[in-house]
């Protein structure tokens, strides 16, 4: 009867964990539960911040896009370009490990450490009405713009983010989501800031209130780290041989003592 208390006890403890185990794997539980006003309210993407190593496109444009020309790195062939009868040859600008760039005219600019819009405002104040007879508008794209996606994923590796827009959801859907044994509670992104510094957190994919987190849209060359639960993380410990030999023996030897003792309890 014993034995059958301790079948009963383990089946019940097992389906317990069954049911807390599952409540970590679906993503912000209870979503439903915000307000909203909260979920229909904008949210404002933050302009990604350039740092040394980024490749940068900078384009000025006028209603006179000749008068532009000079201000460009693109190699842009007046009215013929603008009718579209020209192709047109691309050169970006590598951000140095100064944060600096060579502009066309302006010279060197300092650019590490400011966000895109700080960049295009700088550029814009420098070429009007100094260069320039009217307000130009300056549009900076990253070129590089890439975050890493590592650990227990089924497709880990860097991406490349040609729009720069990225929420940390969208990181897990290009590494093909996270194992289900990747512990979704306590992801691991490390953020570098463009003065070298560095920022480390801890983001609950279960939460509810991911949907608000400063860390919810990702930045440049960011880095997430999904840990793997630790009934994968145990079942990864390597075992010396002699140790498995000793747990074969033991096993052997168990087997034939319970059998000598299930023949000494008929022969009874």
């Amino acid at each position: 009867m014993k034995y059958l208390y301790l079948t009963v006890f383990l089946v019940f403890l097992l389906i317990i964990t069954s049911c807390t185990s599952s409540k970590k794997v679906p993503y912000m539980v209870n979503i439903e539960d915000i307000p909203a006003e909260v979920l229909t309210a904008s949210t404002s993407l933050p302009s990604p911040i350039l740092s040394p190593g980024d490749i940068i496109d900078i384009s000025v444009m006028t209603k006179n896009q000749e008068v532009a020309i000079p201000f460009n790195k693109r190699l842009i062939y007046g009215e013929a370009y603008l009718r579209g009868n020209m192709s047109k040859t691309m050169e970006y600008y590598l951000i140095d490990q100064n944060g600096d760039i060579e502009f066309p005219v302006l010279g060197r600019l300092h650019v590490g450490g400011k966000t895109k819009t700080e960049v295009e405002h700088m550029i814009q104040e420098a070429l009007y009405p100094k260069y320039l007879n009217e307000l130009p508008q300056v549009t900076v794209w990253i070129q590089n713009f890439s975050i890493s996606v590592l650990g227990d994923v089924n497709k880990p590796g860097s991406f490349t983010i040609e729009d720069e827009r990225v929420s940390i959801l969208d990181a897990i859907a290009l590494a093909g989501d996270l194992a289900i044994t990747g512990r979704r509670d306590n992801v691991l992104l490390v953020r570098v800031n463009a003065d070298g510094s560095k920022t480390v957190a801890r983001v609950n994919l279960n939460d509810k209130d991911l949907i608000s987190s400063p860390y919810f849209y990702l930045q440049q060359n960011d880095v997430l780290y999904v840990e793997p639960n630790k009934s994968k993380a145990n079942s990864a410990v390597v075992v010396p041989p002699t140790t498995s030999l000793v747990f074969s023996a033991t096993s052997i030897l168990l087997t034939i003592a319970n059998l000598i003792i299930s023949a000494w309890s008929i022969s009874k």
